[in-house]
């Protein structure tokens, strides 16, 4: 099927939730002229995830079945720039480019399309907007929405909707409709998830978001733990309790059998200092007047050694915090808002991929490499931490199968250095110079 020269333009949409992708579907045209053989009808499924990356399919219906054509492209976010060119987060858009076709044929060069959010004050959302392309000139041409866009549920995915943008060889519809769920054995049902909180909450500078990092993630791995069916066990250390006397105890605490999961965060002041170590020590003062002394401070790679050499299954060791001078502290970063998540459910055979693999699995990864500080707010928290969040969200989602912790970990840090670098921070080469954060989170697995 060829594509009348009408595809002189088309579109883009956009991207990131709070831990939740957002689905939508979208009915648009462009026209030219004021002849009905120029315009051409578009059906257009997004699906956004938390990180500010996405997919979407555009499905084309031709005048007999052989005729239909899927498109497939991945959506990068951005925003409008004000007249001094810096990000003005009140408009955003993702843009879809470089298309592969999934079915059917074109001979036409599909250009780019760019779907335009508007930021709703009275929700803290973004809106879909607008709809653009390209003409033949490279001038912008501007699409007609039909109807409204459609945030999509669980309720809206069924068969012919997704046979309308995937083939049945494609994992979302594996995942949907092929997929049988494997029950834990009466074993694995008797695993249990340690999580080990550590947060500086009442620190001047940073507490309120190293306690918005305490309540996130508690939630969403308590969310994981219920869904696999185990038990959760949470345990914290916080404010005046920071020790390091007192995070050994907490350690010592955790006895896991080798089907158990054990979690560690942290998020705090963190430091490196002239030394081999990549990984930050831990700033566990609780008055940062008093000079540190050992009982004050802990190695990540320590923390890790500790509870590595427990037998749990699954061991995560993490840490939201600076890696730099001591006297540096986290930065404060941009908050933005996000689109409205669909209430769309996650592949329970992808937690289980991750949390319940039969492979003895450890990670340590830290927020930011040595040398580097890290961003956060009291709205969103670490970004690093909610990158974290959003990397296991994406991975655990209906369109995908065979998933890994290094997928997980490599999400995390390119996004995190995205993300990060809507703020600013001290350059690592001269911290009297501001610039774009430069975080670039650093892991290790066994």
């Amino acid at each position: 099927m060829k594509i009348r020269n009408l595809f002189t333009a088309l579109f883009i949409f956009f991207g990131s939730s709070v831990y939740a992708q957002s689905f939508y579907e979208m009915k648009f045209y462009f026209k030219n002229s004021d002849d009905p053989k120029d315009i051409l009808r578009f059906n257009a499924f997004f699906l956004l995830n938390d990180d500010g990356t996405g997919e979407m399919r555009i499905s084309i219906k031709g005048a007999v079945p052989k005729d239909d054509i899927i498109l497939e492209g991945n959506l990068t976010q951005g925003f409008a720039k004000d007249k001094n060119k810096q990000n003005n987060y009140s408009k955003m858009y993702y843009t879809g480019k470089k298309f592969t076709i999934v079915i059917g044929d074109i001979e036409d060069q599909i250009p780019p399309f760019t779907f335009w959010f508007k930021h709703n004050e009275a929700t803290d959302e973004y809106d879909p907007w607008a709809v653009m392309t390209k003409d033949l000139e490279g001038k912008d041409l501007q699409g007609v929405i039909e109807g409204h866009p459609r945030l999509l549920g669980d309720a809206d995915l069924t068969k012919n909707f997704i046979l309308t943008y995937y083939t049945k060889d494609e994992e979302i519809y594996k995942n949907l409709f092929e997929t049988n769920i494997r029950v834990l054995t009466p074993e694995l049902k008797k695993s249990r998830m340690f999580l080990l909180i550590v947060a500086d909450t009442d620190d001047e500078q940073i507490g309120p978001d190293c306690q918005k990092d305490r309540e996130k993630q508690t939630a969403y791995f308590k969310k994981i733990a219920d869904k696999l069916e185990i038990s959760f066990i949470p345990l914290e250390l916080t404010g005046k309790n920071l020790s390091r006397k007192n995070l050994l105890a907490k350690i010592n605490e955790i006895m896991p059998t080798k089907n158990d999961i054990v979690i560690f965060h942290f998020s705090g002041h963190g430091y490196s200092k002239n030394d081999n170590r990549q990984y930050p020590y831990l700033d566990l003062r609780y008055d940062k007047d008093i000079p540190v002394n050992p009982a004050d401070e802990i190695n990540m790679e320590e923390v890790y050694a500790l509870i590595t050499n427990k037998p749990g299954r699954l061991n995560l060791v993490i840490s939201d915090c600076c890696n730099w001078h001591l006297e540096m502290s986290n930065m404060q970063s941009a908050n933005i808002a996000n689109p409205r998540p669909s209430p769309v459910g996650l592949s329970v055979e992808n937690m289980k991929a991750l949390f319940m693999s039969p492979n003895r699995t450890s990670l340590m990864i830290t927020a930011a490499q040595k040398g580097e500080v890290s961003a956060g707010n009291a709205v969103s928290g670490g970004i690093f931490s909610g990158q974290f969040r959003e990397a296991l969200q994406k991975y655990m989602g209906i369109n995908y199968q065979n998933i890994s912790w290094e997928q997980i970990t490599q999400n995390v840090s390119t996004q995190t250095a995205t993300v990060a670098g809507y703020s600013n921070c001290p350059r690592p080469e001269n911290r009297a110079i501001i610039g774009a954060c430069k975080q670039t989170p650093i892991y290790k697995m066994n």
